[in-house]
């Protein structure tokens, strides 16, 4: 036997000696006091209680023999034998054989039975005070955390059950929940047991009834925890009061309600983007009814087209608590619609982010009407540049006939220097020289003229404005000579570039000279048009046209520029009118000013680059 073994067995044999000795002294005892074998075995029968409650069945069965033997040999006739004559003191041995074999082995399986209760409750101790343990943790949250035996009773109670209920934890642990507080379930409580003991866990809403009689809407979720052998033994909830976040969306939809009868589109999504709420207008614009939009995501079901990210909006919905744009969705035909949308971010008492309220109105036939009215406008621009073009026939033919004249004399000119005896090669060369400068700006004339005929959607570019004016001036000084028109320019150096249209900004310039040119034509005195360009403020160019000419109309100096006014005998009224367009539509500005003591001035502003 191992020394392991030796030390197991010590026990059982010190137990057993305990016993022997104890036999021994009683039997000393009822021997001189002359006891008879039934009150002895009586006496034998309570060591071996006492025995057993205390050590083990071996110790108990070793001593019940030695009693045995010491009521046969010392109390049973003949007396110092053990041989037996009586047939009572016989059945007496053996009933008292019997009885302490019964007594030894109820009291041992009595003390295993005790041994594993004790163990079972040591063991459900140590649970309950590692789950406490556990739920210490979560006792400076915020959520509500408790946990109830399966009999209901309340084991532990956190800090934040003691602030949304109202009763401290030396009032809770140890009453049954659903005393303490009456909850409303969204299902039958059967059921919801059902679910935690198939699967462990739940998960719902619950309505419950504080302390101070007020309602909590909270967010809840149970587990079951289950012992070694599966058994259940007690229940963790923990609940988030969204209280308020639902009146908050309650609010929100009562409002949204009110405009049901709207013909915008109103609907009401939460932070996840589901819809909420679905107005009479969103079903008219967007061809969903509202049981059938509600609880869906709502760019997936109108599969929106951004102006920006998404995020971006996000952005601006919580910075600023609202957005603006238009968006394009499209309908449940299929159909893309512009919307000019309103968005505004709707929080709860305590500031936290509740729902999204969404307004949002059709402009799609208003944005046609805004194309074909953009397409007309160019249009009557392109008509008003090929109607100006045509009254400077005159002027134009003389801008291209100069270089055209020059370049022929200066042939005629390098001929003769090759007819010569000995022709003179570099006067020769030096006249083809100027032959092809002449040609050149005779071809860029042409090629000016026909940009301006051309009919192009608009193109975006980088674009000098000195160089715009030098290239107008050049096709309408002669027509400004023709009329004895001085014409000069104070343009300032180094000015940075704009982006826009180069053709429209010269069609502007080019309206603004010419009425300078028709204002002075029949006046008396000097006429001369003045053409400035430099720095304005907030990060813009001026340009200004000044003329000495008739002025402008009395008490109409804004009215000018409306469509189809004019002061002309022939004139459309459209020039001015299609110029503030380009001007405004390049982010600029144009207006009129009357000069002294005659005359008028035209600005432009431009934004830089």
């Amino acid at each position: 036997m191992t020394l392991a073994g030796v030390r197991s067995w010590r026990p059982t044999i010190a137990q057993s000696l305990l016993g022997c000795t104890a036999v021994a002294v009683l039997t000393f005892i009822c021997f001189r006091l002359r006891l008879n074998l039934a009150t002895t075995g009586y006496l034998y029968l309570i060591v071996i209680v006492v025995l057993s409650l205390q050590g083990s069945l071996i110790s108990s069965a070793v001593v019940s023999f030695i009693a045995i033997g010491c009521l046969a040999y010392f109390f049973s006739p003949p007396i110092f034998s053990l041989r037996v004559s009586g047939v009572f003191d016989v059945v007496a041995l053996m009933a008292f054989l019997t009885t302490s074999a019964i007594i030894a082995h109820s009291v041992s399986r009595a003390r295993r039975f005790a041994a594993k209760a004790l163990a079972e409750i040591d063991e459900r101790k140590q649970a309950d005070e590692v789950l406490r343990e556990r739920a210490g943790l979560l006792d400076l949250t915020h959520d509500t955390v408790f946990v109830r035996d399966v009999n209901d009773v309340i084991t532990y109670w956190n800090r934040g059950a003691e602030e949304l209920y109202g009763w401290t934890r030396q009032e809770a642990i140890g009453r049954a929940s659903h005393d303490l507080m009456l909850t409303i379930f969204p299902v039958p409580l059967d059921d919801i047991n059902a679910e935690l003991f198939r699967t462990g866990r739940w998960e719902g809403e619950l309505v419950q009834v504080k302390r101070d009689g007020t309602l909590a809407t909270v967010a809840s979720r149970w587990s079951l925890q289950r012992d070694e052998q599966g058994r259940p033994l007690r229940i963790l909830e923990t609940n988030n009061d969204i209280t308020e976040r639902r009146a908050a969306e309650e609010e929100v939809r009562k409002q949204a309600a009110l405009l049901d009868l709207a013909h915008d589109a109103i609907f009401v999504r939460d932070l996840e983007s589901r819809i909420m709420f679905w107005n009479r207008g969103a079903e008219n614009t967007y061809g969903w009814t509202a049981e059938e939009a509600i609880g869906r995501v709502s760019h997936e079901l109108l599969r929106t087209r951004f102006p920006v990210s998404r995020e971006g909006i996000d952005v601006a919905l919580e910075e600023n608590g609202g957005w603006e744009g238009e968006l394009t969705h499209v309908t449940r035909r299929g159909t893309a619609i512009v919307v000019a949308s309103r968005q505004s971010l709707r929080r709860d008492e305590h500031g936290a982010a509740a729902a999204i309220l969404e307004i949002n109105r059709d402009i799609t036939e208003p944005k046609r009407a805004e194309e074909a009215l953009r397409h007309a406008q160019l249009n009557l621009a392109h008509i008003s540049r090929v109607t100006t073009m045509g009254e400077l026939t005159a002027s134009v033919a003389h801008e291209v006939n100069q270089p055209i004249a020059a370049a022929l004399t200066d042939a005629r000119t390098c001929l003769r220097w090759l007819a010569r005896d000995i022709p003179d090669i570099e006067e020769a060369r030096a006249a083809a020289m100027r032959i092809v400068e002449d040609g050149t700006r005779a071809a860029e004339i042409i090629t000016r003229i026909r940009l301006l005929f051309r009919k192009s959607p608009p193109k975006i570019e980088s674009v000098d404005v000195n160089e715009s004016i030098r290239e107008t001036i050049v096709l309408l000084g002669n027509e400004a000579t023709r009329h004895g028109i001085s014409l000069r320019t104070e343009l300032a150096p180094d000015l940075p570039q704009i982006i826009g249209d180069r053709v429209q900004l010269q069609q502007v310039m080019m309206n603004l000279i010419m009425n300078g040119i028709d204002a002075m034509k029949d006046v008396d005195g000097m006429r001369e048009l003045t053409v400035n360009s430099g720095r304005a403020e907030n990060e813009h160019l001026l340009v200004s046209v000044s003329d000495t000419g008739v002025g402008l109309p009395p008490h109409q100096a804004d009215q000018i520029f409306n469509a189809f006014f004019t002061t002309k005998l022939q004139g459309t009224g459209l020039g001015l009118s299609i110029s503030r367009s380009i001007i405004e539509s390049h982010g600029g500005r144009l207006w009129a000013a009357a000069n002294a003591p005659r005359g008028a001035s035209f600005h432009v502003t431009l934004p830089i680059q």
